[in-house]
């Protein structure tokens, strides 16, 4: 007899439905496949550091020309230009040689509690001084400045710990150790893995390729009480940049540029 096709499992725009730990399933509120051509305005804003003024290391963040979508991917690339350009911006005098990308969810999507999830690789690390991430940030500072609205990094990775692809919270009264996932490690992170993280209203649960690697419930300090800081919308952001003048993560000549964040998706459920 001829076999009988078996019904595709249940799913949405983000694909076969994912069961919650505590039963039912996530339902899908944000999903980039990066299969156009260009970056999807509508959903994505790019940094310019001229513009705003927002840094990190030494990177000049900038608007296109290190940003691309292709092959179904979004590609964030970090360059040396071999020369130095005028970085500056209203909060004072910013001279780099060093470019990156980052685009954000920033205006167009925002969430409290869910699952966040990318698809993505870092560059293959054999020198320190470059720096990428999927992080999260309030859509308001609705408790003050940073860190007091908090920050979620899902997945931080320098390529001076290259196996390291480190969760943090950042919130007042956050632990350097206890807020941050040690222990979250890829063999190789320039293949392509998963990197997710689970909020509820207590606790994150931070996920490399589906396995548990960290978990933390917050404690921070007074007046504010947990939930607090994190019981407000966050946007979605990826970065590909450099790292710093000093320190651990040292940029320099020795620096193997350019560098490239891939992913392949981006994903959200409630």
């Amino acid at each position: 007899m001829p076999e009988t096709a078996r019904p595709a499992p249940p799913g949405d725009a983000c694909g076969p439905h994912l069961a919650k730990a505590d039963g039912g399933t996530w339902q899908c509120s944000f999903v980039d496949d990066f299969d156009g051509t260009t970056l999807d305005t509508s959903k994505w804003i790019t940094q310019n550091t001229v513009r705003t003024g927002f840094r990190n290391g030494l990177t000049c963040y900038r608007d296109a020309t290190n940003v691309a979508v292709d092959a179904g991917t979004l590609v964030l690339e970090a360059r040396d230009l071999g020369r130095p350009i005028d970085c500056s911006n209203q909060y004072g005098r910013f001279v780099t040689p060093y470019t990156g990308a980052l685009v954000s969810t920033r205006g167009s999507f925002s969430q409290t509690y869910g699952r966040f999830e990318v698809r993505a690789r870092f560059p293959t690390a054999r020198t320190p001084g470059v720096h990428g991430a999927f992080w999260m940030y309030p859509a308001k500072p609705t408790y003050g400045r940073w860190p007091a609205s908090g920050e979620i990094d899902v997945a931080e990775w320098w390529s001076n710990d290259p196996t390291l692809v480190l969760p943090t919270l950042h919130y007042d009264g956050s632990s350097f150790h206890a807020d941050s996932g040690w222990s979250c490690r890829v063999a190789n992170v320039s293949a392509f893995h998963t990197y997710a993280v689970e909020w509820y209203p207590t606790t994150m649960r931070f996920f490399i390729d589906g396995t548990l690697c960290h978990s933390r419930k917050w404690a921070p300090e007074p007046p504010l009480v947990a939930p607090q800081p994190f019981d407000h919308p966050f946007s979605m952001i990826l970065n590909m940049g450099v790292g710093t003048a000093t320190g651990t993560n040292v940029v320099s000549a020795t620096t193997e540029l350019p560098a490239t964040f891939v992913v392949d998706y981006a994903k959200a459920w409630r």
